[in-house]
């Protein structure tokens, strides 16, 4: 799988990105994708401080960004913590890829975060770690902007409706949400998504050249 590096998101992006869903749906909390990195390197006591000010325990869904190397390039995924059913879920848009080291550990954060943010164990009884079903990729430089629309779509609870074909669409969209530090939320049907994303642009870009360029 060939990727465009010109086309890949960098950590900057996904982290603007996810601070935007943060800010439009109070419930759910996002970390940012150098938590995992140093988590994964030196354990909790390098991350133990970051929610010092945020009982992650008192939100709906947490989103772990991750960013990993795979077959000499560079693949982002995705981790929600479910706090209401209780699930640790695994997002990758590419097929037949799988890191349970990092469905583990992510577990095994909670645990600790959960005793010394609460005081108590977490329960890991009623815990499980669930492989998420999502719409998968079919080239190499869109694994970020599946990431951006999975984690988007989740926050406010709405079904996989979206493929391989409206990335072109959505990542442009991405651009203009970026761009006015707000998200547009697009609420359609599967068919409609392309139509709803022109009408969007059509609709909040009034200079014509700005519209040709992101679209």
């Amino acid at each position: 799988m060939n990727s465009d590096t010109s086309m890949y998101l960098n950590d900057s992006v996904i982290n603007d990105y996810f601070k935007l869903i943060e800010n439009q749906n109070p419930s759910v909390y996002c970390f940012d994708t150098y938590f995992y990195e140093r988590f994964g390197k030196s354990k909790y006591k390098s991350v133990e401080r970051w929610t010092k000010n945020i009982n992650i325990f008192s939100k709906r869904k947490v989103f772990f960004p991750i960013n990993i190397i795979r077959k000499n390039f560079k693949h982002w995924l995705l981790i929600m913590a479910d706090l209401e059913k209780k699930q640790v879920i695994y997002y990758d848009s590419l097929v037949n890829h799988y890191e349970p080291e990092i469905h583990i550990n992510i577990l095994e954060y909670l645990q600790q975060e959960h005793e010394r943010k609460l005081g108590n164990p977490l329960p890991l009884q009623e815990w499980e770690i669930v492989k998420g079903c999502n719409p998968v990729q079919s080239n190499g430089r869109d694994c970020g902007v599946f990431v951006c629309v999975i984690a988007e779509y989740l926050a406010r609870d709405a079904s996989f409706n979206f493929n391989q074909s409206n990335m072109a669409s959505f990542r442009a969209l991405m651009f203009y949400e970026l761009l006015n530090q707000q998200l547009v939320t697009v609420d359609v049907d599967e068919d409609l998504i392309e139509g709803e994303i022109y009408r969007i642009f059509k609709r909040y870009c009034n200079n014509n050249m700005v519209l040709n360029r992101l679209y």
